[in-house]
Parts: C-alpha cells; sequence; structure tokens
C-alpha cells in the first residue's frame, strides 16, 4: 500500500503541475483562454488572482513529491488533498449551478471528487501494524 501512496503523490503532482499550477503561475489569461474563459479588456485582476492560485498549487506540489518518499511520515498530505478536493467541488459546483463558467469547468467537479476519494483510498497505513 505505500508504493500506492508514493505513486498517487508522485504523479497527481506531476499531473497539477503541467495541467494547473506552471500554466496559472505563468500564464493565466492564455491559461483561462484555453480552457474556455471569455477574457475581458481589463486583465490585471484575473492574471493576479491566476498567479496567486498557481502560487498556491505550487507548494502543495513540490510538498507533494516531498512527501512520497515517505507518505507515512508525511501523511498530512493525504487530509490536505482531501480537503483541496472538497473545496474546489464546491468552488465547481457553485459555478457548474450559476452556469457561469465553461464545460472545462463543470468536469472538474470529477476530477476533484476523484481526487478525493483517491487520497482516502490511498491513505498511507502505519508501517509498524503491516509487519504485524
Amino acid at each position: 500500500m505505500e508504493k500506492m501512496s508514493k505513486y498517487f503523490l508522485f504523479i497527481g503532482a506531476t499531473f497539477y503541475l503541467l495541467l494547473f499550477a506552471l500554466p496559472l503561475f505563468i500564464c493565466p489569461m492564455s491559461w483561462a483562454r484555453r480552457v474556455g474563459w471569455k477574457i475581458p479588456e481589463d486583465t490585471d485582476l484575473a492574471n493576479y488572482l491566476g498567479r496567486s492560485l498557481g502560487g498556491l498549487i505550487l507548494p502543495t506540489i513540490i510538498m507533494s513529491y516531498w512527501s512520497a518518499r515517505n507518505p507515512w511520515k508525511y501523511r498530512f498530505m493525504f487530509p490536505l488533498i482531501l480537503l483541496i478536493g472538497i473545496f474546489q467541488v464546491i468552488v465547481h459546483a457553485y459555478g457548474f449551478i450559476k452556469k457561469k463558467q465553461p464545460v472545462t469547468e463543470n468536469l472538474e467537479i470529477i476530477l476533484y471528487s476523484v481526487l478525493s476519494v483517491l487520497a482516502l483510498a490511498f491513505y498511507p497505513k502505519n508501517p509498524t501494524m503491516q509487519m504485524k
């Protein structure tokens, strides 16, 4: 199970690094355009918020890579990932209900739901308990 926990952290971090964190951190308006958002004339606030979100995702990804070395020792990452998933489902469900976001954002409801379930499924077991 520990090997699966490692893979979950490493593969999940790489997925979010490439699809969300770096694009949001480096070029939020290009990322938004690619996923279907209409870009307003004044983009300063949207750029700031996009880079801010990317800046929050990046440390989570870095800690996921770090935690993959020893998932039990750094098991705090699993509840953190679960909570991120839950709050992202809420944010995206609100946008879906209000019909204020492109379909790609609606699909993220499924993505974050799966992420939350996987964080629970791959929560590492206590290594001392596995030896008994």
